[in-house]
């Protein structure tokens, strides 16, 4: 492939006009750089240009070119390389910093589609054991594993009591369930949404969430859909969000991406805005990349000017593994952007690209010292 060519599509990249022939092509390239049989001459003479663009995109939406993390152009210029990007913030400005390889230790695989479903009776549903189709009746609805391997519940007719079930994710799992409404969530690792098997008698669709979730809310202007959590009660009619509030997070946050949701009956939120509540009843309104909120259900860590206790939180929870830190540790703000399905040591190994920290493995222990 020739210089005018690759640099024309990573162009398109930077200005999200590349064409899904764009994105294959380029894909392909990227995979002949991480093998080490780069096909094109020297570039040093787009260097600037095309760094400009990348710093340019990496503090806005990156829109539809999202999950083919256009960051990976910076291969041309030797500073970025596997389709991640990597910065340590200096200041105001994104500094990047050379690579450093890693000691050979034990490695960890990323964790997996699976969940177990709590019947109200008791009993326990291991859904990585369960074939597709049919597994149970509950009072007003069908519970199905679908053929992509989610969970589904169609509505039935009858009057029985309404009966609550209960969806968890252990460390290291995630999961995506339809609700007897049509309302779809999906659940991040560590986390238990206790729901409603059927809304049919209710005057309002109320679920409860431990942990983290996406939604996407059937509408039903008759009935109200609620999420209750611990520091937040979540009120909409039909729109796509997520919710934060693990126990070990300082703060639980929900953020929107469609519609309208009212926070604690009175902050209404707007598209691309997140509500921040304290362990003490603080609420506060902050705008933010609804791209980085939702990163995990789309395949991917993206940390955005977070440090490392923040960014170990996350891998700790999907990797099921212990965190031990050190000795004196930077609290500098990092972002970059990783797929969640490969092996942890590939997730370590681009942290250290930031040139502040290094680790290791040990019997399912993370060890974190300052580099």
């Amino acid at each position: 492939m020739d210089e005018k060519h690759i640099t024309g599509i990573i162009d398109r990249i930077a200005t999200n006009t590349a064409t899904d022939e764009d994105l294959a092509v380029y894909s392909a390239w990227c995979d002949a750089q991480q093998a080490g049989k780069p096909d094109i001459g020297d570039m040093s003479a787009q260097e600037a240009l095309i760094l400009g663009k990348i710093h340019r995109q990496t503090g806005i939406s990156r829109g539809r070119v999202f999950p083919w993390r256009i960051a990976a152009a910076a291969a041309l210029t030797g500073i970025l390389a596997g389709g991640i990007y990597w910065f340590r913030h200096s200041g105001s400005q994104p500094t990047p910093v050379a690579m450093h390889a890693m000691p050979a230790q034990t490695d960890m695989p990323a964790g997996k589609n699976t969940a177990t479903l709590t019947l109200a009776n008791g009993k326990k549903i291991l859904l990585s054991d369960t074939q597709t189709g049919k597994l149970t009746d509950q009072a007003g609805a069908e519970v199905n594993k679908a053929a992509d391997g989610s969970l589904e519940y169609r509505p039935v007719n009858g009057t029985a009591a309404i009966q609550y079930n209960t969806l968890s994710t252990a460390r290291g799992e995630q999961y995506q369930i339809t609700l007897a409404d049509g309302t779809r969530v999906w659940l991040n690792a560590a986390t238990t949404l206790t729901f409603p098997a059927s809304f049919a008698q209710q005057a309002e669709r109320a679920v409860e969430i431990n942990g983290e979730a996406y939604f996407e809310v059937a509408a039903d202007p008759a009935r109200p859909f609620k999420v209750r959590t611990n520091n937040q009660q979540i009120q909409v009619l039909g729109t796509s969000f997520n919710v934060n509030n693990y126990a070990d997070e300082p703060f639980a946050r929900t953020t929107l991406l469609t519609g309208a949701v009212k926070i604690n009956d009175a902050q209404v939120l707007k598209p691309g805005q997140q509500a921040i509540s304290g362990k003490n009843g603080t609420l506060k309104i902050a705008a933010v990349n609804t791209d980085g909120i939702v990163a995990w259900k789309n395949g991917y860590f993206e940390f955005s000017n977070e440090n490392i206790y923040e960014i170990m939180r996350k891998i700790s929870r999907w990797y099921d593994v212990e965190v031990i830190y050190e000795g004196d540790i930077p609290t500098n703000e990092m972002e970059g952007t990783i797929s969640r399905f490969e092996n942890v040591s590939k997730v370590l190994n681009t942290i250290e690209k930031a040139g502040l920290l290094k680790f290791r493995i040990v019997t399912g222990k993370i060890y974190v010292s300052k580099y």
